[in-house]
């Protein structure tokens, strides 16, 4: 299916919100190694079918994953990782089973107000007194998975943790697009099962890559730019936007 073919159906102030969204997000994930999920599908409910926005940002997040891939390889903590992704694995469950008994609006309001209040104590100071190990980090990704599995806000709580436990910004940006890349394989395969990753989805993929592909290249300049102090400032100041907007979609 063509790029005409696609659009048909959107205005242009639908497309330019679509485009806009697009390389916000992709901006955020050059910069900071998350945020793209959650800015693509906050802009794209505005003119479309959340689903449909769902879809294809765990698609356009394995890609963007493996555009950064070279460049963070050498960085990535990977037993931090697997214990994030062993955690997420206990808790996704959970989420799926609070998805079904109660309401996604109550959920996403809880974790957003959760995220919301601990960057700002983040921002105002507060930080760990000694690294955690990898039963904290385990931990942080069952909360991770249960949030993922009943809001698709699993990232949220993952960036606040290593922020606060003050890892180097190479490491924890490399930690997000690993941890992410592996995450959001899992949950195309489930989506794909149920007929939610469609052929059109990857075409539309394809269609947006060359925005994915700019917006990741201009953050990473902006990331390489930056020196420890800022780059925690900034993910912070992130994170209480997404916060904002999880409030915001979940009260309206």
């Amino acid at each position: 299916m063509g790029a005409a073919e696609l659009a048909a159906g959107y205005s242009a102030p639908a497309l330019a919100v679509m485009a806009a969204g697009l390389l916000l997000a992709s901006l955020a994930r050059g910069y900071s190694g998350f945020g793209f999920s959650a800015l693509l599908v906050s802009s794209w409910s505005l003119v479309t079918e959340p689903a449909r926005a769902v879809a294809l940002a765990l698609v356009m997040e394995v890609l963007a994953s493996v555009i950064q891939a070279y460049s963070v390889w050498r960085s990535i903590p990977w037993r931090r990782v697997a214990a994030l992704l062993g955690g997420a694995a206990l808790g996704t469950p959970a989420g799926v089973w609070l998805l079904t008994r109660t309401p996604p609006a109550t959920m996403k309001l809880g974790v957003a107000a959760f995220v919301l209040a601990c960057a700002i104590a983040l921002l105002a100071g507060f930080r760990f007194r000694r690294k955690t190990g990898h039963a904290a980090t385990a931990a942080v990704g069952v909360a991770s998975g249960v949030a993922n599995g009943a809001v698709a806000m699993g990232g949220l709580p993952v960036a606040l943790f290593l922020t606060a436990d003050g890892d180097d910004p190479t490491r924890l940006r490399a930690a997000l697009i690993a941890y992410f890349f592996l995450l959001d394989l899992m949950a195309i395969v489930l989506l794909a099962g149920e007929g939610l990753v469609s052929s059109d989805t990857l075409a539309q993929a394809a269609i947006a890559l060359p925005v994915l592909v700019c917006g990741i290249w201009l953050g990473t300049r902006q990331f390489l730019g930056a020196t420890a102090q800022s780059f925690r400032r900034n993910t912070l100041w992130i994170l209480i936007g997404l916060a904002l907007l999880g409030i915001g979609r979940a009260a309206a």
